[in-house]
């Protein structure tokens, strides 16, 4: 698995505009929208402090290290915490339902791999 800082905001990048293209909001208001409901951050900025500073206090942060081929542990971490993105998804996106599938899309995961890699 990847930590590097480097390859962890590339990620973090990626998935952004993933969400801006999925929802197809500016990538202004994506990086804000992943900071908080996927990494429970009050800002894209905190995020980006975070994941430069090596500080793994927020344990979400994992999750920046989670692309199509990574290691499975990280797709189970994904699966545990799974309710809790859905959750912030909803209290912040009010017109449009997020589900499982979309938040894995995020990460450029196809949901079928998902499913059967979490098992």
């Amino acid at each position: 698995m990847s930590l590097k800082n480097e390859d962890l905001l590339n990620n973090v990048k990626r998935q952004a505009k993933r969400l801006s293209k999925k929802l197809s909001i500016p990538l202004g208001q994506s990086q804000e929208m992943l900071s908080y409901v996927v990494y429970g951050c009050d800002s894209y900025g905190q995020l980006i402090s975070l994941l430069k500073s090596d500080s793994f206090e927020n344990q979400n942060l994992i999750l920046a290290a989670l692309h199509p081929r990574a290691e499975d542990f990280l797709l189970k971490f994904l699966h545990t915490d799974m309710n809790n993105i859905l959750s912030r998804f909803n209290e912040r996106v009010e017109k449009i339902k997020i589900n499982e599938n979309s938040v894995v899309e995020i990460f450029g995961i196809e949901p079928t791999d998902f499913k059967s890699k979490i098992k």
